[in-house]
Formats: C-alpha cells, sequence, structure tokens
C-alpha cells in the first residue's frame, strides 16, 4: 500500500510494453479472528494491503488509460465481502470496500472508456486455503456445485472481463463461487471456531 511501489508497478509496466490496457488487483491478505480480537495492526495491514493498495494501483493506471481512452480494471473482490462470515471482519471489509470502489470507479471511468469490474472468488483450492478435513466438508455441503473452484476459473473470468465480449460490462461483480453465495449463511460462530483457531499471525489469502 506504499504510494510510491504501486506508481513503480505502473511505470515499469509502461518502460517495458509502451502503455497499461488492464489492470489486475489481485493482491491480498487474510486471517481469521473474532471482531473483539482484532488488533488495529492486523486490521490496518489487511485494509491497507487489499483496499488502499488496490486503490493506489488503480489510480496510477487509470492516468495512464485516460491517454488512450480505453483500458480494463479487475478487481478481485471476495464472498466475504457479500456474506457475513465469523472472523472475517477485517478481510471481509476489505473486500466490500473493494468492490463498493469497483462501482464507483465504474461510474466516473466509464465515460472515459475504462470498464472498471471485480470478481468474487469462491470457496477455490490453493496451497494457502490449507482447509482441514471438517472445514472442507463444512464448506463443500453448502457449496451447491459440491466442489472446491481452482484458479484457472478466476484466470478464465479475468480473461472474459478483460476481453471485447464484455465491451458493455461495467461495474459488475462477477461471483465465481459455484453457487455459495446464493446458499445462505457461510458459517455459525460456533463452527468456525471449532474449524479455524489459527493465531493472528498465519497469515494466508483466504476465499
Amino acid at each position: 500500500s506504499n504510494p510510491v511501489d504501486c506508481n513503480s508497478q505502473v511505470e515499469a509496466t509502461i518502460e517495458n510494453f509502451g502503455t497499461i490496457d488492464i489492470l489486475v488487483n489481485n493482491a491480498g491478505v487474510g486471517f481469521h479472528r473474532l471482531f473483539i480480537d482484532t488488533s488495529l495492526e492486523d486490521w490496518n495491514r489487511v485494509i491497507g494491503i487489499n483496499l488502499t493498495g488496490s486503490f493506489l494501483t488503480a489510480q496510477a493506471a487509470t492516468k495512464e488509460m485516460i491517454k488512450n481512452h480505453s483500458g480494463k480494471i479487475i478487481n478481485i473482490g471476495s464472498i466475504s465481502g457479500q456474506r457475513g462470515g465469523t472472523g472475517r471482519a477485517a478481510y471481509g471489509a476489505s473486500k466490500a470496500g473493494l468492490m463498493q470502489l469497483t462501482r464507483v470507479m465504474s461510474v466516473e471511468l466509464a465515460p472515459l472508456g475504462i470498464a472498471v469490474n471485480a470478481i468474487a472468488p469462491g470457496p477455490i483450492q490453493t496451497p494457502l486455503t490449507n482447509h482441514g478435513p471438517e472445514q472442507k466438508k463444512a464448506y463443500l455441503d453448502r457449496i451447491p456445485a459440491h466442489t472446491y473452484g481452482d484458479t484457472d476459473a478466476i484466470t478464465a473470468a479475468a480473461i472474459f472481463l478483460a476481453s471485447k465480449e464484455a465491451q458493455f460490462i461495467h461495474g459488475t461483480t462477477l461471483n465465481v463461487d459455484g453457487g455459495f453465495n446464493a446458499a445462505g449463511l457461510i458459517f455459525s460462530t460456533d463452527e468456525m471456531l471449532s474449524y479455524e483457531s489459527g493465531p493472528a499471525d498465519s497469515w494466508s489469502k483466504p476465499s
């Protein structure tokens, strides 16, 4: 979330490729901790990387895209920003904020030829997911497709939103979650506490 770092990344892209056509804001961290136990330090870290970092990088990229009157910005949100889930105060707030930022950016930037959308992944199988057997079963019971997604599904969604076929799609959050968001509550407090009780420094990128 350092402005210098965010600007440097965009400048390096322009130097190597001549311009910047597509930005995918995919950086993110998270942890599981009850709201009452979340420290300000942990809160600021999650908000700083997931929301502020995306904001700053998008600002830097937009300045170049405006010159070309074209561009695609894709923010990676999460179903945790759409549904309540125990232990995700910071992560859920950061992703909800990012998806709302997507809508505001879209309203302002669509007239300038820039399409801004978001993707909200559901449970995705990655090395960082690290769900134990009981938690994985609990998720699978709540996913209508009865399977975890994979990173290829997120890649495919991003490619679509970056394509000409999506030229009239603005300000939308595309859920890639096997129907998880449509299926009700994520977990009760007791369930979440029984599945996830790791230390706050066990950082990961949750779904």
